[in-house]
């Protein structure tokens, strides 16, 4: 399956398993608990995300609005600081154990450089190495026979000229 497949798989699966985990952890601590801990997580979300920094805040906003993310929005520490902000404010375990984990600088180091390589990889030609692709006003089909004669080493039989 490609990424967006398994990117929109997942996102229709988050609130099943977050329903899952929450009635999980509800049964081990109790519902109130729970609810408290949800809560708690947001407000905590909603923290971050205020001092996060207005700028910040603005830089991430405009790279989504322009729908064009460059290196230099995934460069800062800010903008996945922000995301894990984000991701604390929405209810859900699941969602909040993602967002404390890109809190932490060496969660943020591996997922900075995972980015450049998929931004990398998305910005390298799509046709392999070697393979040159030529307009069709640019090539002219040969017959079979002329290949295989151009083919020969000079002097054979097969080869004329």
């Amino acid at each position: 399956m490609s990424l967006v497949k398994w990117a929109i798989f997942g996102l229709l699966m988050l609130p099943m398993v977050e329903i899952a985990v929450f009635v999980a952890v509800a049964l081990k601590l109790g519902v109130l608990a729970a609810l408290a801990l949800t809560i708690l997580t947001s407000l905590a979300g909603m923290a971050i995300v205020r001092n996060a920094g207005q700028a910040e805040i603005a830089r991430v906003r405009d790279a989504f609005g322009d729908r064009t993310i460059r290196r230099v929005e995934l460069d800062g520490t800010g903008f996945l600081t922000v995301l894990g902000g984000f991701l604390l404010v929405i209810p859900g375990f699941v969602t909040d154990a993602l967002g404390a984990l890109l809190l932490f600088p060496p969660a943020q180091h591996a997922l900075r450089a995972a980015l450049r390589r998929a931004i990398a990889g998305a910005a390298a030609p799509a046709t392999p190495p070697g393979v040159v692709d030529l307009a069709p006003d640019q090539w002219e089909r040969l017959p079979e026979a002329r290949i295989a004669d151009d083919r020969a080493p000079q002097g054979s039989p097969g080869r004329r000229g």
